[in-house]
């Protein structure tokens, strides 16, 4: 998948900074916005369990079967960026997957279906519209996707599916840096098959680094 929220889409997790004491999760609740791409977020989140089922979401490099019985392969990439701004805000911000619009360079909108709290983390289902620069003409991507918000941890993260068979998993690490700076980590792993690999890491590492330097640019001169 080439968006993954916040600018930077997830996998085990610790969290980051010095973050206050948590709450113990409660039963959630939930509000529910269904709209035309819904259908189409549970068909693609059901096949991106069953992927994940299958054993997707290997280490870098390594090869791994899918739910479907073919080879995937997995990459890595990190992404730090340093913010000169207080971390609570650069953390509201960054984790407001509205402020990638017109930022992320592919992105044309967010449908939102769900949106969940148990007082820890807030979990959002939402559909990513793209068009995908291929050439001199542009794929039209519908990005079926998940964030977990853990906002007492400055962390929070993203997983994604897209046709034929791209997933990409997200963390997006907070450190307050002590001096009103905050640095940023986007842990990106991209999997899918080898025709598609170096094709969706490229794509995925540049266009998350277009919205990295927007959303640093606009937090810093105060328009976000």
């Amino acid at each position: 998948m080439r968006y993954l929220v916040g600018c930077a889409m997830a996998l085990s997790f610790t969290a980051a900074g010095s973050p206050a004491a948590q709450a113990a999760p409660t039963a959630p609740t939930c509000t529910n916005t269904p709209n035309s791409y819904t259908a189409g977020w549970q068909s693609g989140w059901a096949t991106y369990q069953a992927a994940q089922s299958g054993g997707s979401g290997s280490s870098s490099g390594s090869s791994t079967g899918s739910a479907s019985g073919s080879a995937t392969l997995s990459q890595t990439a990190d992404l730090p960026i340093t913010i000169n701004a207080p971390i609570a805000h650069v953390f509201a911000v960054y984790s407001n997957l509205q402020n990638d619009i017109g930022r992320h360079p592919f992105l044309q909108a967010i449908y939102t279906h769900s949106v969940c709290s148990d007082g820890v983390t807030t979990t959002t289902d939402f559909t990513a519209l793209e068009n995908i620069p291929m050439g001199s003409a542009t794929y039209p991507a519908q990005t079926e996707a998940q964030q977990n918000v853990v906002a007492a941890g400055y962390y929070y993260t993203t997983d994604s599916y897209d046709e034929p068979g791209v997933i990409t998993h997200q963390k997006v690490t907070f450190v307050d840096n002590g001096n009103g700076t905050t640095s940023v980590n986007e842990h990106l792993t991209f999997v899918t098959n080898a025709l598609l690999e170096s094709f969706t890491v490229e794509n995925g590492v540049a266009s998350h680094q277009q919205c990295q330097a927007a959303i640093k640019r606009d937090i810093e001169n105060g328009t976000l």
